[in-house]
């Protein structure tokens, strides 16, 4: 049973998640709100995980099945000129992809970049989904409830501490040389 809380968390993260899309140009926010909510539709029950990269202009989302991003099956990374579906673990995925569509040279992530929504749709694309669920073994439920968890808040305060402590660090460094 939801609570009022539960409710006004879930409209205050949409909302603010809203927000981010607003930042975007308007065709390039559609094509993203589209995706989301076909991964939303594929990926039943999962998390989606909001992270804000300032530094590079981008609004991602991860979809996991916990609550922890780094567990995520796939992401979809939105930018000003481009979208890109993200898999956690694309790098072992080589087999599932015979027109290798994965771009990326990372140990594990790998992407596509998608244009449009008709893309998503693709067979070659439903090929890669279903090698990554396989290979995560996430049992999806379509009755379950994920949640939007907006983690851009963490993401700032994670970077001030670490800005703040690099400035410590600094002074230390130069109190010792005096």
């Amino acid at each position: 049973m939801r609570s009022m809380f539960d409710e006004e968390r879930v409209t205050n993260a949409e909302a603010q998640l809203a927000s981010y899309f607003a930042k975007y140009e308007p065709a390039m926010a559609k094509l993203g709100k589209a995706l989301r909510a076909k991964l939303h539709d594929r990926l039943p029950g999962l998390f989606e995980l909001v992270y804000v990269y300032d530094t590079q202009d981008a609004l991602v989302i991860s979809y996991s099945p916990t609550e922890n991003g780094y567990e995520g099956l796939c992401s979809i990374a939105l930018y000003p000129r481009c979208v890109k579906l993200f898999f956690g673990q694309g790098a072992l995925l080589s087999k599932s992809d015979p027109n290798r569509l994965l771009q990326g040279r990372g140990k594990t992530v790998r992407h596509v970049v998608l244009n449009s929504v008709a893309e998503f749709d693709r067979a070659e694309i439903e090929a890669l989904m279903a090698a990554a669920l396989k290979l995560a073994k996430v049992r999806l439920d379509a009755s379950a409830k994920g949640s939007v968890i907006i983690k851009a808040a963490a993401q700032k305060q994670r970077a001030a501490r670490r800005k703040q402590r690099d400035r410590a660090s600094t002074r230390r460094t130069a109190k010792a040389r005096r």
